[in-house]
């Protein structure tokens, strides 16, 4: 016999937002209580890719697909609102921590890099989804979070 676990949601088919995330274990439980307590969504699409959406920069074939399934799934099936695009520190997408010569042009490079993969997705997603940004990085207590 499997293992069951209950979920009461399984009727459900709308949530309020989808999140796009990186893979990224060490960032996961943070990631989680960020969305639940400090945005207020319990329930939300997630998506967890390596480096986040940081290959829409790319303008492959990962932003089609990624924007295809946001369109096809959240937005048309669950009904999603909003999307948020989620960056974390010390990104190995980007080399690392390491890879920048200060914290400030680390800050610096997730901001713009996120600037522009909202910029570039709202020419293909649905206008009334609204795209919100935010970045997590360390600090003495644990992780902050800024929404940009």
């Amino acid at each position: 016999m499997g293992y069951i676990v209950p979920n009461d949601l399984l009727t459900e088919h709308e949530c309020p937002l989808a999140v796009i995330k990186c893979v990224d274990f060490r960032f996961r439980e943070s990631d989680q209580e960020f969305v639940e307590k400090h945005l207020g969504y319990k329930n939300f699409d997630l998506y967890a890719w390596p480096g986040s959406a940081k290959d829409v920069l790319k303008n492959n074939g990962f932003k089609v697909s990624f924007s295809e399934k946001i369109v096809a799934v959240s937005k048309n099936l669950h009904h999603v609102k909003k999307l948020l695009l989620l960056w974390n520190w010390d990104c190995e997408s980007y080399g690392g921590s390491s890879n920048f010569l200060t914290v400030a042009d680390e800050e610096a490079t997730y901001i713009k890099d996120l600037q522009t993969v909202k910029e570039m997705l709202v020419k293909d997603l649905p206008q009334d989804l609204e795209i919100i940004m935010a970045y997590s990085k360390p600090v003495p207590q644990g992780l902050e979070y800024a929404i940009l």
